[in-house]
């Protein structure tokens, strides 16, 4: 398992920790249930410690825990990582790389979220350009920090935001989630509650936004030998065009967003 899991992993067994010592997490006053939908995970074993001593154990001893305590991994189109008092919540980890918050993602799959949320995607598509035209000018890298001054997405964030809530809460660019989360943990420690904060959809853009990263890639997201798309994309195809650009010996289209 990657980081991400691993973290994931963890960061649900503290919240078991923390419901069997009746500790608080930021958000949630008391924990009642930790599980996923309609089933509860069962309770901490306490011959098992405190999950911060299996932070550096094998994978395998990860996955052992997890099978005796009934936990599971989410789905890949559920935005809910973990049922929290029957809340759905997305976990964030920054312990090692810097979360996604939107994975690598062509054109029609935010044009997909824009619909959603009822926003256009004119002030993005100008971003996008504005970003090419900087990255072949040398004035940027692929990766893109939005409190730079250099940032082309920082004047899109009226339409951004509203389909970067969508994106971290509600769905993906093909389909709204089954499990959708109502707010994010984000954390450093993911066995250390004092480094876990609650982030709730009307403040979360406000809060992240100086922290963003935004990136187009090729390595994810692209349809597989574009520009010659199978037909399941022969309909989008122009929209994928549209912030697509050959660079590097790489078609480039897939826009990634991640926090730092």
């Amino acid at each position: 398992m990657n980081a991400g899991e691993r973290d994931e992993l963890l960061a649900i067994f503290t919240l078991l920790h923390a419901r069997a010592n009746g500790r608080a997490v930021d958000g949630f006053n008391t924990i009642e249930s930790v599980g996923r939908r309609m089933r509860i995970y069962r309770d901490w074993r306490n011959d098992l410690g405190h999950p911060g001593q299996l932070r550096h154990t094998s994978d395998a001893r990860i996955a052992q825990v997890a099978d005796a305590l009934g936990v599971t991994k989410a789905a890949a189109f559920e935005k809910a990582d973990v049922h929290l008092n029957g809340v759905g919540v997305s976990l964030k980890s920054h312990r090692e790389a810097a979360p996604a918050l939107v994975n690598h993602t062509t054109r029609p799959g935010w044009q997909f979220a824009a619909t959603i949320v009822h926003v256009g995607i004119d002030s993005l598509d100008d971003a996008v350009a504005r970003y090419w035209k900087q990255r072949q000018a040398g004035e940027i890298k692929e990766d893109v920090l939005n409190s730079g001054p250099t940032s082309p997405f920082w004047a899109a964030r009226t339409e951004l935001a509203p389909m970067l809530r969508y994106f971290m809460f509600e769905g993906t660019g093909t389909r709204r989630s089954a499990a959708p989360a109502a707010v994010v943990l984000e954390f450093t420690d993911p066995t250390d509650l004092a480094t876990w904060v609650c982030r709730e959809p009307r403040t979360i853009v406000d809060e992240l936004w100086p922290r963003l990263v935004f990136s187009l890639r090729s390595d994810k997201g692209m349809p597989k030998d574009y520009p010659n798309v199978s037909s399941r994309y022969a309909k989008s195809k122009s929209s994928i065009a549209r912030w697509t650009v050959y660079w590097q010996n790489e078609h480039r289209g897939a826009l990634h967003v991640r926090v730092r």
